[in-house]
């Protein structure tokens, strides 16, 4: 079954689980770092809101030899877990004042995004760029946004400028930042591993010559955007009595933290970084393949490798 047989043949058949009415559709969303995925709404009679499932992931599944009614079935599963009970009051995004306690920012890469920039406030920072989004609250939505665009801004009436100071307050009242060593977040998972093979991996991460932490907010959403918290980065860096650090962009949610004492060769960082993108990190989620360098003497990032 080819792409396009597999969207029409799923698009056809999810029709019967659900009541008259019921509108299916499959469309391209623009994505991050200029991805664009193919992705299913199911919106039921007096809902206005519905997940999107990306399909693209699914069909690899499908090449991969998973059939397509097993697919089919986890597609029903995703949706009936994250479908809203009932409908959402969007209104509140046409009035400033109850958008404001929501607005918040993140990074993401200028140059994989110019395009994106084009129809979105931004503001450049080092090789990446400052952009804004609105958080969604309301349950199963915890971790939902809406991108905010130019029209938005001038549909507000408010500056680029007003826009970053809001989000500047807001942010980390809203997604507390948290940072923890490497080590303590991977040996609770080691416990799962027989003792036999989990001994070895506890004492190489309790023994790593090159300790790392990662900085995130307790929601592990944007979680990159921590390095731009007021004093978060000197806070760290005095509590680990480092007066430099080297930033590891592990995503757009979070980024790793090596004390520059502890590693010799920022380049091979660098080239762990771009591995890793390439290997573990959906291309979506991506923040950058350099690395940067803080200061606390004069409490400033720079890129020290691209």
């Amino acid at each position: 079954m080819t792409y396009e047989s597999f969207k029409q043949h799923l698009s056809d058949n999810l029709k019967e689980f659900f009541p008259v009415g019921t509108q299916i559709s499959i469309r391209a969303f623009p994505h991050n770092n200029q991805l664009t995925l193919d992705g299913l709404t199911i919106l039921e009679p007096h809902k206005n809101i519905s997940p999107t499932i990306y399909l693209n992931y699914y069909f690899q599944q499908y090449q991969n030899g998973s059939s397509f009614l097993a697919i089919q079935q986890q597609i029903l599963r995703y949706y009936h877990h994250h479908c809203p009970i009932d409908s959402i009051d969007t209104s509140f995004f046409t009035c400033f004042d109850q958008v404001r306690p929501r607005v918040a920012y993140k990074l993401i890469h200028f140059e994989k995004n110019r395009e994106l920039l084009n129809e979105i406030p931004h503001f450049p920072y080092l090789n990446l760029a400052i952009v804004f989004y609105c958080l969604v609250s309301k349950p199963p939505y915890e971790n939902a946004s809406i991108l905010i665009y130019n029209h938005h801004l001038d549909f507000w009436k408010i500056s680029k400028n007003a826009l970053l100071q809001i989000a500047c307050e807001n942010t980390p009242l809203l997604l507390p930042w948290c940072c923890n060593s490497l080590a303590e977040l991977l040996l609770p998972m080691l416990d799962c591993i027989p003792s036999s093979e989990a001994i070895p991996s506890k004492e190489t991460l309790e023994e790593s010559s090159v300790p790392m932490y990662v900085l995130s907010n307790r929601q592990q959403y944007f979680g990159g955007a921590c390095i731009r918290y007021p004093n978060v980065l000197k806070e760290i860096s005095q509590s680990l009595v480092q007066d430099k650090l080297y930033i590891l962009p592990s995503s757009i949610h979070e980024v790793i933290l090596v004390p520059a004492s502890q590693a010799d060769n920022p380049a091979e960082l660098a080239k762990i970084v771009q591995e890793v993108n390439l290997t573990e990190v959906a291309p979506d989620e991506v923040l950058s393949d350099s690395i940067y360098l803080y200061r606390q003497d004069i409490d400033q990032i720079s890129l020290i490798h691209s």
